[in-house]
């Protein structure tokens, strides 16, 4: 091997945690580390199934390399159900990964999505240094870090009672560092649970221990958006690194095609008869399933709305054969009009487009961090995880959006789009999301924060043996 050093990075099957692991392996690569990036067979399926062979291992240098660990888990098994994906792979991975460890060439550094528990328990028990990648957001890490605080102040288990599960979930959190503004509700959604032995719960509580030991933590944020929650987490975690936004076009071009679904060509040219700022861009992420009636409800209100609509709308994203011909046959009257309806799209390209005035999001982590690189103001519509957590900060402290109600209605879904496209709520907000866009700029140019933290992570813990 040419390189004296090789990393070997390991990533939860799921789009949202490959892309960032991608991204950040894409700049290793690109500055003469050996790669070896490893997918659990259940997303390398799909990968494959997907896009083919060519696609899953994309590089023909010897130097980026791809491997494929069992995780037990059979094809059929759905993205969303996280808690069963999550046991399976505590359960299954650690000794095909102790296997892989043995027979790859010597290891300098694992890099571990700290939802990967194993891959870092087994670095240590080989001596080679590991560290965590939290995929998502500071705040999300900080909320459930707190999840040993929640269950030591009783605030988790939630009673069993609702209208008492009510009110514990509007609890104020003013103890939280960084985020004294949070609410129990705000927390990631894991913890909203009445069972003491939740399974997720322990998994957390296994996965943010694990992290504490590791030699780092790398964060896909930028530090000036924030600094108070990474500086309250700098007490506690081992050295934190900044290097967002990996969406950026450094990482991003440097990156991999790492997405299940074919992205629709035609759209972007959709886009260019628009008017400037005039389009609602619609996407809940890649794995979120709704029921026919909420999406009917959401359908509905962007078609009275007034405004051009594109939105995503992933193949599997209604649950059901029969609520799925519904929601399709709705979506096409609805299309007829103002909107554009497609399975998945270059999302970076899209929200950069001049024709997108609006991104209605699930508020996931990567969704956020592309809204802010583009500049765009963000509707916000939580649905499970860290969500909660995020779109709490950008409506209470980042200020770049505003929340739409849990419940959906198109009467209100209607008002809301339109208030955060031509009222005073939404210039509020589009002048909050300039200012973070300039300060992602600023972040990721030479010089600036997540540069600088990149540098560090590179020279003092990924690629330590670097000959200068």
């Amino acid at each position: 091997m040419g390189s004296r050093y090789h990393v070997v990075m390991v990533a939860y099957p799921a789009q949202s945690h490959v892309a960032p692991l991608m991204q950040l392996a894409g700049l290793l690569h690109a500055r003469g580390a050996h790669v070896t990036f490893v997918h659990t067979q259940l997303n390398y399926r799909r990968l494959v199934d997907a896009k083919g062979e060519a696609a899953v291992r994309p590089s023909s240098s010897p130097s980026f390399r791809v491997e494929v660990i069992d995780d037990g888990l059979s094809a059929s098994v759905q993205q969303h159900d996280v808690a069963g994906v999550v046991h399976a792979l505590r359960r299954n991975c650690r000794g095909p990964f102790r296997a892989l460890l043995r027979r790859l060439p010597p290891v300098t550094c694992v890099v571990a999505d700290t939802v990967m528990t194993f891959a870092a328990m087994e670095a240590r028990e080989a001596g080679v240094p590991d560290v965590g990648f939290f995929t998502a957001s500071a705040c999300g890490l900080m909320g459930y870090f707190q999840y040993g605080e929640l269950i030591k102040r009783g605030l988790v288990p939630l009673p069993l009672q609702a209208e008492a599960a009510g009110d514990a979930m509007a609890t104020p959190l003013h103890w939280v560092p960084g985020m004294s503004h949070m609410r129990l509700k705000d927390m990631p959604s894991f913890c909203h649970t009445t069972d003491p032995d939740d399974p997720m719960v322990a998994a957390t509580l296994e996965q943010m221990q694990t992290a504490l030991g590791s030699k780092a933590v790398v964060l896909n944020t930028l530090y000036e958006l924030e600094k108070e929650v990474v500086d309250g987490l700098a007490a506690f975690f081992p050295p934190l690194y900044t290097v967002g936004p990996l969406a950026l076009p450094e990482a991003a071009s440097a990156g991999m095609d790492i997405s299940v679904w074919q992205e629709d060509a035609q759209c972007l040219a959709w886009l260019d008869k628009k008017k400037a700022s005039s389009v609602v861009y619609v996407n809940f992420g890649s794995m979120h399933v709704m029921p026919a009636a909420q999406l009917r409800e959401f359908a509905l209100g962007l078609a009275s709305c007034g405004f051009p609509f594109l939105w995503v709308k992933r193949p599997d994203v209604v649950d059901g054969e029969e609520e799925e011909q519904e929601a399709e046959e709705l979506l096409a009257a609805v299309a007829r009009g103002e909107g554009l309806v497609v399975p998945w799209c270059a999302q970076p390209a899209v929200l950069k487009h001049k024709a997108v005035g609006l991104f209605l999001t699930h508020c996931g982590w990567n969704s956020v961090l592309e809204a802010v690189a583009a500049g765009q103001p963000l509707l916000c519509w939580p649905l499970f995880a860290e969500q909660s957590t995020n779109c709490r900060q950008v409506c209470e402290w980042w200020g770049n959006g505003a929340e739409l109600p849990k419940e959906v209605e198109h009467g209100a879904v209607s008002a809301l789009l339109r208030e955060m496209m031509e009222g005073e709520l939404g210039r509020e907000k589009r002048a909050k999301a300039a200012h973070w866009k300039a300060a992602a700029e600023t972040a990721t140019r030479g010089g600036g924060s997540s540069c600088r933290s990149l540098h560090r992570l590179l020279e003092h813990v990924l690629l330590p043996l670097r000959t200068h």
